[in-house]
């Protein structure tokens, strides 16, 4: 379903194509919040590398699920919330995405300190149209990064946003073709680990505190 594998002070945790697609999303949720969790108290891990086995966050995988929960027959949408422990996680976390961040992909990746994308990505948020509670602060973290007006017309059409508009309204931070994707991300993942910890913390906690 995902493995995590660690180098050079950096953990990458790869979610499984072929073993996601058939997971239920309850249990995959659970495994990437366990994964974030375990990671986040791993004294050799300074970043985090959230990523996919080619061709990376995939159309076909359930990201639509990865984020929240359905909003009928719920019994709390916050039990193993992937998206909320990438945010209460003192590491730097940082998204690589190739495919669709749909619904609850989308919380995810929003939740993540850095998104690096290649231009075959796509995003949308089509909580309204698959019948699925947003995480809590989802409304707040879009506003933030693509304005209000954006964000209104990104909720109520569930519209896809392409790559390039994505990164000329701020959602994403790096856009790469889609063959730079891995080196992209691993690059920029390792010069954020050759600083201490300590140091890394204390940074994403004020950019934290600016945004709030």
């Amino acid at each position: 379903m995902l493995s995590i594998d660690k180098e050079d002070r950096l953990a990458i945790i790869t979610l499984n194509r072929a073993e996601a697609m058939d997971a239920p999303h309850k249990s995959l949720r659970a495994a990437l919040y366990d994964a974030i969790n375990a990671v986040a108290v791993d004294d050799s891990v300074s970043v985090v590398l959230l990523t996919g086995i080619e061709p990376g966050f995939p159309e076909g995988l359930d990201v639509s699920m990865l984020g929240a929960e359905p909003m009928a027959g719920v019994d709390g949408t916050a039990t193993h919330n992937p998206g909320a422990a990438i945010r209460h996680c003192h590491k730097p976390v940082i998204a690589a995405i190739t495919g669709a961040a749909i619904a609850g992909g989308l919380e995810l990746i929003l939740s993540c300190d850095l998104v690096i994308a290649s231009t075959n990505a796509r995003f949308a948020d089509t909580h309204l149209h698959v019948g699925v509670e947003p995480d809590v602060g989802f409304a707040r973290r879009l506003v933030q990064l693509v304005g209000p007006q954006r964000a209104t017309e990104l909720s109520l059409t569930g519209a896809f946003l392409e790559a390039e508009m994505a990164y000329e309204w701020g959602l994403i931070g790096r856009l790469t073709a889609p063959e730079d994707l891995a080196h992209t991300a691993h690059h920029i993942a390792r010069e954020m680990a050759r600083t201490p910890l300590e140091a890394l913390a204390r940074r994403k906690k004020l950019n934290v505190e600016a945004a709030a």
